[in-house]
């Protein structure tokens, strides 16, 4: 209704009408809602009765905003992961044997050092050991203790893949296995019965968590692999995925896209009789020095990332579903480690709207034992941010701490425009001190050395550096089948990205942009001064290589610099593998010099 169409005034004043008793009941009802608020915020399970009590029917909403703006611009997070709850508290021990007062005081020195949010986790095999009621209980002691004694939020990962051994024992073909068929107590996701059921028990977990712990309880992360990190596998040490049910999924996957066996034959220079002995090739590091040019590797590693990327997104969309947000831990990006771990999936992760916010792990040292300079870092945050979502870096610590280095390992991630910084595995090797807290809170004062050593007098009268655009084809870093042992150069993919970080200056403030994939690249252009373009060393046919032409031709006409990957000859023509995708068959334009793979 128009505003001008509202009643008149009576000629008498009610008690609204009177200024002093307007002035005094607001004051009062707004001293009295405070004093709720309050104590709900140090208490959020009551905030399921303060709905009832003062029908704030919009009161989650209000509540949903408010804690997605902390999020997004204070965000500092340590982890106390399900073993550690389990050595250092006895939190897995009931009740009455937990060293309760011992964890709520450790939570309350996390507070003083500015951390705002805990990350807890378990897994499923604890929470639900026999065929019956998911244990609630142990949850509400876990949150509780950060809920009703600090102002800390609480994430929680949900450590699916480790099922409790009932569920193997009603489905043994649930278990994951290894490429040389060593079977795991490990779900794998391609059971359709095991992973509906995963999906149900995820669903009754946050339903809990939203409904008990309002206001606290901030995110969930639905996890499948045993690190916590959202990609498809490990190797050796932890999980694969080669089971039965992996294998019919990947066949029926292929079947869809190439339906005549004898065409795959031609496709990868095979001669396989039956669809049944149709298998992936053997991923793990070193068994292939240098890139791997192959289109059957490369088909597996595409069947991995979309189905990866689509269970991940399914198991988020229940975690939505009860209200809260959904996020997600992933490995380092360059690396080659990537084709293992397939993590190429991350574009499809980072852009899915099933996924609120990003932790990017990263560690100070490769598994080889080389140094990560923080300005690879910087790149890595640069590259996620790049997709929308509010992103952190989660710094592993796991021996003595040099609070230089972390600290400029935050500073660069928050000149990137993280959203915020945490520290994980860090009890009991980093004390909660005054130098912790100074840590986490780094300057982002023009003129650091990390800024290329600006003037702090230029930067603050607004001197504007050129805007550079980083581009990484994402999938190329997966052309390595992990490390190179047998090679002076272990991980070529670090090293490249580690020397273009090191090369490129950021004066005064964030002037790069990183691009994983071509359209992104392309879209952003106009706004760009110049552009380092790394050369891929493959591209799928079709729409890609379209878009990779379009990009070549469009940076030709503006500066720019080329780098290579390690493999590919130097060379100034525009050589690379272009592999044709299943079921669509476009040959690039005459012109470009390339190898085709059928």
């Amino acid at each position: 209704m128009p505003l001008l169409n509202t009643p008149k005034r009576r000629n008498s004043r009610g008690i609204c009408q009177s200024p002093i008793l307007l002035t005094g009941s607001f004051i009062v009802t707004l001293a009295v809602m405070l004093l709720v608020l309050s104590q709900s915020y140090l208490s959020p399970s009551r905030l399921s009765r303060l709905k009832s009590k003062f029908h704030l029917t919009d009161f989650h909403v209000v509540e949903k905003l408010g804690l997605q703006k902390q999020h997004v611009r204070m965000e500092r997070f340590a982890t106390l992961f399900h073993l550690e709850l389990a050595e250092r508290f006895n939190l897995t021990q009931g009740r009455d044997n937990t060293r309760l007062d011992e964890l709520v005081a450790t939570l309350l020195s996390m507070e003083s050092v500015g951390i705002t949010t805990v990350v807890f986790s378990s897994p499923w095999e604890f929470l639900q050991s026999t065929d019956g009621p998911v244990n609630f209980d142990y949850l509400d002691l876990l949150v509780s203790s950060a809920c009703q004694n600090t102002r800390l939020k609480v994430a929680f990962i949900f450590d699916l893949v480790r099922a409790p051994q009932w569920v193997f024992e009603r489905w043994p073909a649930a278990k994951a296995a290894d490429s040389h068929n060593r079977q795991y107590n490990l779900l794998s996701w391609f059971h359709p019965e095991a992973y509906q059921l995963a999906l149900e028990v995820l669903k009754m977990v946050v339903t809990h968590l939203a409904m008990s712990h309002a206001g606290c309880v901030s995110s969930v992360q639905p996890a499948f692999n045993n690190e916590y990190e959202a990609k498809y596998t490990q190797e050796h040490d932890c999980f694969q995925d080669y089971s039965t049910p992996a294998l019919t999924a990947y066949r029926q996957w292929l079947q869809a896209r190439q339906p005549q066996l004898a065409d795959l034959n031609k496709r990868w220079g095979t001669n396989v009789q039956y669809w049944d002995d149709v298998a992936p090739p053997v991923l793990e590091a070193g068994s292939v020095m240098a890139p791997d040019l192959k289109t059957r590797y490369w088909d597996f590693l595409k069947f991995r990332e979309l189905e990866g990327a689509k269970v991940l997104s399914r198991a988020c969309s229940v975690v939505q579903s009860a209200g809260i947000q959904c996020f997600h831990h992933v490995p380092e990006l360059f690396t080659v480690l990537v084709a293992v771990y397939g993590i190429t999936m991350f574009k499809y992760i980072a852009s899915d709207p099933h996924t609120d916010y990003i932790v990017l792990d990263a560690s100070f040292s490769t598994p080889y034992g080389s140094p990560v300079h923080p300005a690879k870092l910087r790149l890595s945050v640069a590259a996620a941010v790049g997709y929308g979502k509010p992103v952190h870096l989660g710094a592993a610590v796991q021996d003595s701490i040099d609070y230089d280095l972390l600290s400029s390992a935050f500073r660069n991630a928050l000149l990137a425009g993280a959203a915020g910084v945490g520290i994980t595995n860090w009890l009991p090797y980093i004390p909660l001190n005054p130098s912790l807290k100074e840590t986490l809170h780094p300057s982002l004062a023009p003129g650091g050395q990390e800024d290329g050593g600006g003037s702090t007098a230029a930067c603050s009268q607004g001197v504007v550096s050129v805007q550079v655009g980083l581009f990484i084809h994402f999938e190329s870093c997966a052309a390595w089948h992990g490390f190179q042992w047998s090679s002076d150069n272990k991980d070529p993919v670090h090293d490249l990205i580690e020397a273009a970080a090191k090369k490129l200056t950021f004066d005064c403030a964030p002037r790069l942009s990183v691009f994983l994939e071509f359209d992104r690249l392309m879209a952003a252009l106009p706004s760009l001064d110049r552009v380092l373009f790394v050369e891929p060393l493959v591209v799928w046919g079709g729409k890609e290589f379209k878009s990779y032409t379009e990009v070549k031709a469009a940076i030709e006409k503006m500066p720019h610099e080329v780098l290579r990957f390690p493999g590919i000859e130097e060379t100034e023509a525009a050589e690379l593998t272009v592999l044709h995708e299943l079921l669509v068959h476009e040959v690039p334009p005459v012109g470009a010099s390339v190898r085709l793979t059928s």
